[in-house]
């Protein structure tokens, strides 16, 4: 720790002494909270990370894009394994928050600011993030490697060919790719989207599908959501979409939730998440989201 704030308190935006915190959650990275003289920021500290395929390039140019979309806090430093963001105050959303109409408007809204606004600014690598291109690098990586989760996804292949067909003419555009309550920020004003890691271009309707999964919406509730986005009530073929990429997201977590079980497989430090509850719960929404089809 003391390497990182003498590096920290090296860099030259600095305008006086620092008090530096750890900050929670960072599954893949490292955060901390730096109060200085000018204000409060947010460092993010991690490398690429070929297990998810993560380019922390293509991460700070979502972000710094983000933030001239008016859609991210403001990017102030950037280096490789490095960035510095202005902290935004408030709280993240729980599920109980999407309740309110409010709010879930404003959180569909970032969501389709994403791909209409973002692009405009993003000036970095070009990832392939649609679900099924991320299903299928899990499935290619999980399956070569020795390891617990083989049969796992091997059970999964006949979801993956089922899915293929339903989800070729879903329109294509930028994407979050990370949607849940911890990444969206209320300042008591407005909402904030944060942690752009997975960011690229993708499937736009995945941000909504991640988003009614993770705060475990009823199905009203959902196609609320659904027909925001859209802008006009939900046709039986959107709804058919919906339900196909509902299912290719909650396999995305849970093919997330096998590969970092096997990256951390030997690490001395495998605290950052309950692993075990987390692919528990991904594989009860797969099942239940193959129902919906």
């Amino acid at each position: 720790m003391h390497d990182l704030e003498a590096r920290l308190a090296a860099l030259p935006i600095w305008s006086g002494p620092l008090a530096i915190e750890p900050l929670p959650g960072g599954m893949t990275n490292r955060n901390l909270l730096v109060s200085a003289p000018q204000g409060r920021f947010v460092v993010r500290i991690a490398g690429d990370n070929a297990a998810h395929g993560i380019d922390r390039s293509a991460e700070q140019a979502a972000t710094r894009a983000a933030a001239r979309a008016g859609l991210g806090p403001e990017l102030f430093w950037a280096e490789p394994d490095l960035m510095v963001m202005r902290h935004v105050s408030g709280h993240t959303l729980a599920r109980r928050n999407f309740e309110d109409k409010y709010t879930l408007a404003g959180a569909v809204e970032l969501l389709r600011n994403t791909y209409l606004k973002l692009p405009l600014y993003y000036e970095g690598p070009k990832q392939d993030r649609r679900p099924l291109t991320v299903l299928a690098r899990y499935a290619d990586a999980l399956t070569r490697a020795p390891g617990r989760w083989r049969e796992a996804v091997e059970s999964h292949r006949s979801l993956l060919s089922l899915l293929a067909p339903r989800l070729a003419d879903i329109p294509q555009g930028f994407a979050h790719n990370d949607v849940h309550g911890d990444n969206l920020i209320d300042d008591g004003s407005r909402l904030w989207l944060v942690d752009w890691e997975y960011a690229g271009q993708g499937q736009p309707l995945a941000d909504i599908a991640s988003l009614a999964n993770n705060a475990m919406m009823a199905e009203g509730a959902a196609n609320t959501a659904l027909e925001l986005w859209l802008g006009r009530t939900a046709t039986e073929r959107d709804l058919s979409s919906f339900a196909a990429m509902r299912l290719a997201t909650a396999l995305r977590d849970l093919f997330w939730g096998y590969a970092q079980d096997s990256a951390q497989q030997g690490s001395a430090d495998r605290s950052q998440i309950d692993l075990a509850g987390y692919i528990g719960i991904n594989e009860d929404r797969v099942k239940i989201a193959v129902g919906r089809l």
